[in-house]
C-alpha cells in the first residue's frame, strides 16, 4: 500500500535515518540565540554593568574625598578664626589695662578721659572681631560653595555615565539581537538541510527496498511471463508451438537479492536465444516446404517479429 507524505514523514522519524538526539540538541541550541529584549538586556548588563558600577563608585569616592577635605578645611578655619578672636580680645584686654594704669598714674583714673579712651578701645575691639567674623564667613562660604560645586559636578558626571551606559546597553542589545538572529537563521538552515539529507537518504533506501521486494508474481504479471518462465504468447508453425524459454533460473535462485536489472537481462537473453532458434528452424523448412506451408511460415515470421520487439522493449527498460 502506497504511503502518503505524512505517513512517510512519520516513518522517516521512526527510522535510523532520523537522529533524534542530534536534532534535539540542535533545536536546544536555538535557545542560545534569544531575541527577547529582557534576556538580551540581562546579557548586555552582565558585560557593561561592572565597568559602569566601578566608574560610579570611583566618582562617589572622589566626591566623598573632596567633600571631606573641604569639611576638614572648614573646621580648621573655624579653629583658626576662634584663635584670632581670642588673641584679639586678649590684646585689647591688655591695652585697656595699660590705658587704665597710665591714666591712674597721672591721677586721671576717674576723669572722663578714662571713659572716652575705654569706649574707643572697645570700639576697636568690636571692629577687629567683626573683621575676623567677616573673614571667617567668607572663607566658610567659599568652602561651602566648593562643596556644592563638587556635588553638582558629581551629579552631572553620574548623568553622563548613566547616559553612556544606557547607550552602550542599547548598542549591545541591537548587536546581540542581530547576531543571534543571523546565528539562529543559519542554524535553522543547517537543521533543515540535515533533515532533508536524512529524508532523501530514507526515500532512496525506501525505493531500493521496494525494488528488491518486488515479488515474482508481480514481475511475471508486468512482463507477461508464465510460471515456467516462458512468454504467454506463442507462435504456430510446421514444427509445432515454439516455446520461448526465459533463462530466469539465476533470478529465482537469488530471490529478492537479485536486482531487477539482472532479471530483465536474463529474460531478454532467453527470448533472444529462442528467437535465434526459431529463425534457424524456419530457414531449414523453407527449402522443402509445400506452397501450402506459406501461411505457416508467415505466422512463424510474425511470431519472430513480435519476439524481437519484446526483446527491444526489455533492453530499453534495462
Amino acid at each position: 500500500m502506497e504511503m502518503n507524505e505524512a505517513d512517510r514523514r512519520d516513518d522517516y522519524r521512526a527510522s535510523n535515518f532520523y537522529n533524534a538526539q542530534v536534532m534535539d540538541a540542535l533545536n536546544r541550541r536555538l535557545g542560545d540565540y534569544s531575541t527577547d529584549y529582557a534576556t538580551l538586556r540581562k546579557q548586555a548588563e552582565a558585560e557593561y554593568s561592572p565597568t559602569y558600577q566601578a566608574e560610579v563608585d570611583a566618582l562617589n569616592a572622589r566626591l566623598g574625598s573632596q567633600t571631606l577635605s573641604a569639611q576638614n578645611e572648614r573646621q580648621a578655619l573655624s579653629r583658626t578664626y576662634d584663635r584670632q578672636r581670642r588673641q584679639a580680645n586678649e590684646a585689647y584686654d591688655r591695652s585697656a589695662v595699660a590705658l587704665n594704669n597710665a591714666l591712674n598714674a597721672r591721677g586721671l583714673g576717674r576723669s572722663s578721659l578714662t571713659a572716652t579712651q575705654g569706649a574707643y578701645l572697645e570700639g576697636q575691639r568690636g571692629q577687629a572681631l567683626a573683621d575676623i567674623g567677616r573673614a571667617e564667613a567668607d572663607d566658610i562660604t567659599a568652602i561651602n560653595s566648593r562643596i556644592a560645586q563638587l556635588t553638582e559636578e558629581a551629579a552631572r558626571s553620574r548623568q553622563t555615565l548613566a547616559a553612556n551606559y544606557a547607550q552602550q546597553l542599547d548598542n549591545r542589545i541591537n548587536q546581540l539581537r542581530s547576531s543571534n538572529q543571523s546565528a539562529a537563521v543559519s542554524l535553522q538552515l543547517q537543521i533543515a538541510a540535515l533533515q532533508q539529507q536524512g529524508y532523501q537518504a530514507y526515500q532512496d533506501w525506501l525505493l531500493k527496498e521496494r525494488a528488491q521486494a518486488l515479488n515474482e508474481a508481480e514481475f511475471r504479471e508486468k512482463y507477461g511471463l508464465n510460471e515456467d518462465g516462458t512468454r504467454r504468447s506463442s507462435s504456430s508453425g510446421g514444427s509445432g508451438k515454439a516455446k520461448t524459454t526465459a533463462k530466469t533460473a539465476s533470478a529465482k535462485a537469488a530471490q529478492k537479492t537479485t536486482s531487477l536489472s539482472d532479471l530483465l537481462k536474463s529474460v531478454a537473453g532467453g527470448i533472444q536465444s529462442t528467437l535465434s532458434r526459431l529463425t534457424s528452424s524456419q530457414a531449414k523448412k523453407t527449402a522443402t516446404a509445400q506452397p501450402a506451408a506459406a501461411v505457416k511460415r508467415g505466422t512463424a515470421a510474425g511470431s519472430s517479429s513480435a519476439l524481437s520487439a519484446a526483446v527491444s522493449r526489455l533492453k530499453t527498460k534495462i
